[in-house]
């Protein structure tokens, strides 16, 4: 059999993430691992008050309501794990690819052939993702020689199927955003060999960027974009492992619309609502929702 190990960052909560991530199809000859690394317990008085707004609104806008669906009620450890999720609760150091590090602690990668990484503040659209992954779907892969911008970050795509040459996928790719090859780290999928080339086979979570360093050992309470945006330091990291590793071959994307694909709409510091991520982000998203029949 084959192995698929999925890592939730365990820190919004979203009943609806917990239920939906785990209910997917399993492929033939495969079987999912899923742990939820968690920096807070669910049942904390932030981790529950922080969505009481989102519960009680009636506003009728279909992100918040995409919201509301996500936090419909405060989910427990309890259920999380009889939903099927092995949970660990981990020092609340870093965000993103450091809840890998935590589980790596404890746990063999390389019993995996690829590990899904996600926040858990995505809204799951489908429950054929890792079906599609494992039968040559559709996705984008960057044209190494197109790379362009005033960062060089831009790379022109081409529409190819997903075969075994993958090293790194991402959820979606804007090529007009100027650090468009810059990965989120909110929702990506890294093969057992690119984690074989990490340092230490973990990934560097602690690089000094122009923010500054921030530690949250202890911390229950969320602080929204400006506060922890230090930590975004750790995509550049990473998006310059991926240059230096001569990875960006290998890199693909399940769509062309960052943070949006068939399968998942990525939060931001927890909610749907939250858009920083380019003019077109609304149409992405109400374009997406369509295509689905949702609205």
């Amino acid at each position: 059999m084959r192995k698929i190990l999925v890592i939730a960052t365990g820190w919004h909560f979203s009943s609806h993430f917990y239920e939906k991530m785990i209910g997917q199809i399993v492929p033939n000859n495969f079987e999912i691992d899923y742990y939820c690394v968690a920096h807070r317990e669910p049942e904390d008085e932030n981790a529950i008050s922080e969505k009481e707004h989102v519960r009680n609104s009636e506003d009728g806008n279909f992100l918040n309501q995409l919201d509301k669906i996500m936090y419909e009620h405060p989910i427990t450890k309890k259920e999380i794990v009889e939903l099927g999720w092995k949970f660990m609760l981990e020092e609340n150091t870093v965000g993103d690819m450091e809840c890998f590090n935590q589980w790596a602690e404890k746990h063999d990668y390389s019993e995996y052939d690829f590990v899904l990484i996600t926040h858990d503040d995505n809204f799951i659209l489908s429950d054929e993702l890792f079906i599609d992954i494992t039968n040559r779907v559709d996705v984008f892969k960057p044209i190494v020689d197109s790379r362009h911008g005033t960062d060089g970050h831009q790379f022109n795509t081409e529409v190819v199927k997903l075969e075994e040459d993958w090293m790194f996928l991402d959820n979606g790719y804007t090529q007009s955003l100027p650090k468009a090859f810059t990965p989120r780290g909110s929702f990506s999928f890294y093969k057992k060999e690119l984690i074989d080339m990490l340092p230490d086979n973990k990934f560097n979570m602690y690089e000094n960027g122009g923010y500054g360093t921030v530690y949250r050992t202890g911390e229950t309470a969320s602080v929204g974009y400006d506060g922890i945006k230090a930590w975004n330091t750790h995509a550049g990291t990473f998006r310059d492992f991926l240059y230096e590793g001569n990875l960006v071959e290998t890199t693909r994307w399940l769509s062309d619309m960052k943070r949006v694909s068939k399968y998942c709409i990525e939060g931001e510091r927890g909610f749907v609502s939250n858009h920083r991520a380019g003019e077109n982000y609304l149409q992405n998203v109400q374009k997406q929702l369509k295509d689905l029949e949702w609205i």
